[in-house]
């Protein structure tokens, strides 16, 4: 990067939760460095000592040493302590000014996580056919709901955040599975994303994509396909089965 980084980030390319971290630091105009941490069944010294307690990606070390992690929490740090970078037009935060709308943000961020991100992971490494299909349909349903919060939360608008031009925390947490998404529809023929079930999603993953902070980060789908194949043989996931 042409300026001096400002803070470092322990990840993986590959990873979405990495992949929401650098969002919210290419969205905040925050200079970084990211630190590739390996796959592999031995965490690096670097990494456990940065995040003692889970000992997982993405970690963000500021200048002084001290480290913040969780990706969620990042992003609000990020918006709170660094921002006032690119930001969308104006520099525009990640969470809204009223704290109705904060805590919708916050609310859906955890659902997100906690509701469709498992169900996603499980369609390519449940292992059993019916539990891959179980996973599907609950993906579908997570995103039905994502589809009505959309609906309640945009405005009418490109975005979650209420805006055309500027995504916010909720827009980094779902639009950071969107590589995954794509991913899975292609390892598995499916429609997760679609015009027909969900299209305000539809029209929204669109969007998120066409941002350019999303255009120098997020990974090329064949990318991910590669690494999911991957995680499937890791796993011993038999798709046969």
């Amino acid at each position: 990067m042409a300026a001096a980084a400002a803070v470092r980030l322990l990840g993986g390319e590959l990873s979405p939760f990495t992949l929401r971290a650098r969002l919210a630091l290419e969205l905040r105009g925050v200079p970084y460095d990211l630190l590739e941490e390996r796959l592999g069944p031995t965490k690096s010294e670097r990494l456990l000592a940065a995040n003692p307690v889970y000992g997982k990606i993405p970690v963000l070390l500021l200048p002084d040493g001290r480290a913040v992690c969780e990706s969620a929490v990042i992003v609000q740090y990020v918006d709170d302590a660094l921002g006032g970078g690119e930001g969308g037009p104006g520099g525009q935060p990640l969470l809204p000014e009223d704290p109705y709308e904060r805590a919708m943000h916050r609310f859906w961020t955890a659902f997100v996580d906690d509701r469709f991100w498992p169900a996603l992971d499980a369609v390519s490494l449940a292992p059993t056919q019916d539990a891959r299909a179980q996973a599907a349909a609950d993906a579908r349903a997570a995103l039905r709901l994502l589809e009505e919060a959309f609906r309640g939360r945009s405005g009418g608008r490109a975005f979650f955040s209420g805006r055309d031009a500027a995504p916010g925390l909720l827009d980094l947490a779902l639009g950071c599975f969107l590589p995954a998404i794509r991913a899975c529809e292609r390892l598995h023929g499916l429609a997760l994303l679609d015009a027909s079930d969900t299209p305000l999603l539809e029209k929204w993953s669109e969007s998120f994509a066409a941002l350019p902070a999303a255009g120098r980060v997020m990974p090329e789908t064949e990318k991910v396909v590669g690494f999911t194949r991957f995680l499937q043989t890791k796993f011993g996931v038999d798709l046969t089965k």
